[in-house]
């Protein structure tokens, strides 16, 4: 219970960041493992970057708990928004022309199905992307 009353909100919005990049992470995997999607193949890019965004935000908030609020840790939240930007880019990239496709010409349900995961996880990314830009405003432990 201790551990709760010393977190500050930044501890609360980098948790829901990580939760987000987390949720965007796996539905593109899940996506990537659809009928439709499953030719394209996996891009390691945005996994790569995903990943290190979701290592980069575990370290600020583990960082935090142990040094207190530290100047070197002020960078973490700009090159986890940074990652999670050009992630987001990246997905929506990826998949914007069969977005377009599916909705305009193959409208049925099997696409439509796999294009829900599609947009779940752009969406994450982009939840993840803003939370990150707001909880990097805030701190993460109560001084």
């Amino acid at each position: 219970m201790e551990f709760l009353k010393k977190q500050a909100a930044g501890f609360y919005l980098a948790l829901i960041t990580l939760i987000f990049a987390i949720v965007s992470i796996v539905f593109y995997l899940i996506n990537c493992s659809t009928s439709y999607f499953q030719s394209y193949g996996v891009n390691g890019g945005l996994i790569a970057l995903t990943v290190i965004a979701i290592i980069l935000c575990i370290a600020l908030i583990i960082g935090s708990e142990l040094l207190g609020s530290n100047i070197y840790l002020d960078i973490l939240p700009v090159i986890t928004g940074v990652c999670l930007v050009i992630a987001l880019v990246t997905f929506i990239s990826i998949r914007v022309d069969s977005i377009a496709s599916i909705i305009t010409f193959q409208n049925n349900e099997q696409t439509m199905s796999d294009l829900t995961s599609a947009i779940v996880g752009i969406g994450g990314c982009l939840m993840a992307v803003i939370f990150n830009i707001i909880a990097s405003f805030f701190r993460i432990v109560k001084e």
